[in-house]
């Protein structure tokens, strides 16, 4: 796989993942990503991880929401938004992603590491930094 088919292949699967998390399809996620093992508990399959991690997010939308009296949402995927990925020389990639609410940065953004497997699948990696 060459850098540029990396790139457009670990964009794609980027912009695959925020718009699951812009419409709330948390158990879509599993099949597009993993989910750092620091939000998978003893014994949770991908999918719950992800579903539990929806439900924290909704929780901090609707706490923010409480807070300032107004709406928040995760918008669907902004080129703008992800931090260049750049195809290293071990087959990785790390990269950010800062998810906004009507255009304006979030206080969280996601973390991506990308691995190449088999020289054609890319296993990404995501969590969160609050």
């Amino acid at each position: 796989m060459t850098e540029q088919e990396f790139v457009t292949k670990a964009t794609d699967l980027t912009k695959q993942i925020v718009n699951a998390v812009a419409d709330k399809e948390y158990t879509k996620l599993a099949s597009l990503a993993q989910i750092d093992s620091s939000w998978v508990e003893e014994g949770q399959t991908q999918e719950e991880a992800f579903v539990s991690f929806g439900e924290w997010l909704d929780g901090q939308l609707a706490m923010w929401e409480e807070d300032e009296e107004r709406s928040f949402v995760v918008d669907h995927f902004d080129e703008s938004c992800l931090e260049e990925i750049v195809l290293e020389e071990d087959n990785t990639s790390f990269a950010t992603y800062n998810l906004t609410n009507a255009g304006e940065e979030l206080d969280f953004w996601f973390e991506l590491k990308y691995r190449i497997e088999n020289n054609e699948h890319i296993i990404v990696t995501l969590n969160v930094n609050i």
